[in-house]
């Protein structure tokens, strides 16, 4: 019996995360890999004499802000937050994670270690955004997103002990390359390819897993040394390749593919200093525009104006535009007084959010000292299923790892991940810890100062992203591009980018050029 496309989404989700479910929706094409920009090229004085209002100032509302200032629009922008970003934030010494039960956690890192629990890298391939930051002049510098040295871990291989990520992929590029090295010299594939062609493909094939002349693996150089290579009379000896079967059995094929997808591979980038930079410099920009600790408390929005109602340090306040560019999100949308339709109310239900979370602990870098790891990420079957490490501040004293990084609700059922099943917030900074002693045996003990943040408990977020990529979220999608009078709706949930900020600015681009439409029209 085949597999429905639900089916097979949640499989794929089930064992590589939300990345594996992005990437089968793009390989299936129900969403592009990447977005093409919508916003106009718009005079100096297009919007003069025209007033627009923007709640929120995450990247959307910020680029919103950016741009319709410069086509001579009288913008404001309203953030319920003390600061700028949204969920483009960091956490450093000073800062405070404060959940919506009232949970406070304070950070007091030292040596300017930093988290950001949301967006945490740029690829080469979000060229607006990397456009901003050069206009802003935001310093970047290279994220390292991949390292063969890091780790992986699982029962069935190795006797469950730690082996470096070069070893299992190479093993089984190895393996799998005698097996087909084997059908070529077996002609089974004969009827597909040509003579000349099955040639060309065996010595690709004996060079891709580096066999030998009998097509045979027997380990690599790739998958590193027992002893390294040497002088004198020492000579370098290989690793015995792990086995072919705990390969299998084990299925660390998360951590293998994971610089695979399009988004993800090199070369990444990160702002200098932490993810903000990029907000802040935005901020920066706009100046006295952006209005914070301005809670939205109600949106009237008609044929020829929108009205706001919000709160400034606890005194109520309104504001009247022509326009209104919202990028609030939905889940708080749904609780905020509105006069929308039925269906668009009905549409802030209709896509479910990512309970994403991110565990950071403060560390000296044994990681670099020991293993020889420099960015990157380790990963291991585990509730905790990965560890990344820093790429700031290499060779320094200390560094914040991140220990876990996922969702605690599961996309498709709705029901809590193992790790979001977990009872206490100690529970799962245990599980933390145990992830980095089942990769770094004995290490585990240096972590300290742990900073959990859990996205649907965070107050103006309540989940991290939309998930706009599920089966049945269309409708919500196809409602959210209908303007509400002259209230349009943006954010990365209406862009083919989700979780990423590149689609937070499209959607603002593409708020910015249905506007200007309406105008010329």
């Amino acid at each position: 019996m085949g597999l429905t496309r639900r089916v097979f989404l949640q499989r794929m989700a089930q064992f590589g995360g939300y990345s594996a479910a992005f990437a089968a929706m793009q390989t299936l094409g129900l969403i592009p890999a990447v977005g093409l920009s919508d916003l106009p090229e718009l005079p100096a004085d297009f919007g003069k004499g025209k007033k627009i209002v923007i709640l929120g100032a995450g990247i959307a509302g910020l680029a919103s802000a950016y741009e319709l200032r410069k086509a001579g629009f009288e913008c404001i922008v309203l953030e319920a937050r003390s600061r700028p970003g949204g969920r483009s934030w960091t956490i450093r010494d000073g800062s405070k994670v404060e959940f919506t039960d009232g949970t406070v956690q304070h950070c007091t890192w030292a040596d300017g270690g930093y988290l950001n629990p949301g967006p945490a890298r740029i690829p080469s391939i979000h060229t607006h955004l990397l456009g901003y930051c050069k206009q802003l002049g935001v310093p970047l510098e290279v994220e390292v997103n991949a390292s063969r040295s890091a780790h992986m871990q699982a029962p069935e291989i190795n006797g469950g002990k730690p082996v470096e990520m070069r070893q299992v992929i190479y093993d089984t590029r190895g393996y799998l390359s005698e097996l087909l090295a084997k059908a070529i010299n077996k002609h089974t594939l004969d009827d597909d390819l040509s003579k000349e062609d099955e040639a060309r493909l065996l010595a690709f094939v004996q060079d891709f897993g580096d066999l030998d002349d009998k097509g045979k693996y027997h380990g690599t150089p790739r998958a590193g040394y027992i002893t390294p290579p040497g002088a004198g009379p020492s000579h370098e000896m290989v690793r015995k390749p792990l086995k072919f079967s705990e390969l299998l059995a084990a299925d660390l094929s998360k951590g293998e593919f994971y610089e695979e997808q399009i988004d993800w591979q090199a070369t990444m980038f990160q702002p200098v200093g932490g993810m903000d930079r990029i907000p802040y410099g935005f901020a920066k920009s706009l100046g006295e525009l952006v209005h914070y600790e301005c809670a939205v408390t109600e949106i009237t929005t008609g044929d020829r104006n929108v009205t706001i109602a919000y709160t400034k340090s606890g005194a109520p306040k309104t504001h009247t535009a022509d326009y209104c560019i919202c990028t609030m999100p939905i889940t708080v949308l749904a609780k905020t007084k509105n006069n929308f339709t039925p269906e668009t109310r009905r549409a802030f239900t209709g896509m479910s959010m990512a309970a994403l979370y991110k565990i950071g602990w403060e560390s000296p870098r044994f990681w670099e000292t020991e293993d020889n790891i420099y960015g990157g990420i380790s990963f291991l079957k585990n509730n905790v299923d990965l560890v990344w490490y820093p790429t700031d501040k290499l060779f320094s004293k200390s560094g914040v790892l991140v220990a876990g990084f996922n969702t605690e609700i599961d996309f498709f059922t709705g029901a809590p991940t193992p790790f979001g099943a977990l009872p206490t917030i100690e529970a799962k900074l245990d599980a933390s810890r145990a992830a980095v002693e089942k990769l770094h045996p004995g290490r585990s003990h240096l972590l300290n100062k742990p900073v959990y943040v859990s996205w649907s408990r965070i107050p103006y977020s309540l989940g991290c992203f939309a998930n706009n990529f599920l089966p049945g979220s269309g409708a919500a999608y196809a409602q959210f591009e209908k303007p509400e009078g002259r209230t349009y709706f943006a954010g990365d949930y209406l862009s083919h980018l989700v979780g990423w900020q590149e689609g937070a600015i499209l959607s603002a681009h593409h708020a910015i050029e249905r506007i200007a439409a309406q105008l010329r029209g």
